[in-house]
C-alpha cells in the first residue's frame, strides 16, 4: 500500500503495531511503502475451562459471573505476548523503529512489559483504539496528533 505524498517519508524500516487489548496488527513500513506483516491474538481458554462464580446473594437472586480476574490475567498476558513478538521481530531486524497504538489505559502496561531494547526503538505511541481502521488513516492520526 502506497502512502501518501502528505505523509513523511520512512527512511529506516518501520513497524506500525495497532493493537487492542487481545490483538494486534503488525504493519512494515519502508520510504513509502506499507505491508501487513502479521497478527497475533490472544486465545482466551475454551468456556468449559473458565472458572465462574455462581449462587445466590442475599437477596435470593441468582448470580453467575466469569471470574474478572480471568481476563484481568488475560489482559496482562497479552502484554507480554506482544513485547515477546516485537523483541523476536527485533532480533530479526525486520524493523529499526516501530509505533505502538493502543488503548489509552492499555499503553502505559504495554510499553512497560517491553524488553529495553524495543522500547529504545519506540518512536510514538497513539491512545485510541483504532484496530478497524485502515493502516493509512492510523498513519495520518498519528501524524496529526504528533
Amino acid at each position: 500500500m502506497h502512502i501518501p505524498e502528505e505523509l513523511s517519508s520512512f527512511a529506516k524500516p518501520t513497524l506500525l503495531v495497532v493493537s487492542d487489548n487481545e490483538h494486534a496488527l503488525f504493519f512494515s513500513i519502508q520510504d513509502r511503502e506499507l505491508t501487513a506483516s502479521g497478527t497475533i491474538e490472544l486465545h482466551y481458554p475454551d468456556k468449559d475451562d473458565t472458572q465462574r462464580t455462581s449462587g445466590r446473594s442475599a437477596g435470593g437472586r441468582h448470580f453467575a459471573e466469569q471470574s474478572e480476574k480471568l481476563e484481568d490475567e488475560g489482559e496482562h498476558r497479552f502484554a507480554h505476548l506482544l513485547a515477546k513478538e516485537l523483541h523476536e521481530r527485533l532480533q530479526k531486524g525486520t524493523y529499526e523503529e516501530f509505533m505502538l497504538t493502543a488503548p489509552q489505559e492499555r499503553l502505559h502496561e504495554f510499553t512497560n512489559a517491553l524488553h529495553t531494547d524495543v522500547k529504545a526503538k519506540l518512536v510514538k505511541t497513539y491512545g485510541k483504539q483504532v484496530t478497524k481502521e485502515n493502516p493509512i488513516d492510523i498513519l495520518k492520526r498519528i501524524h496529526e496528533a504528533a
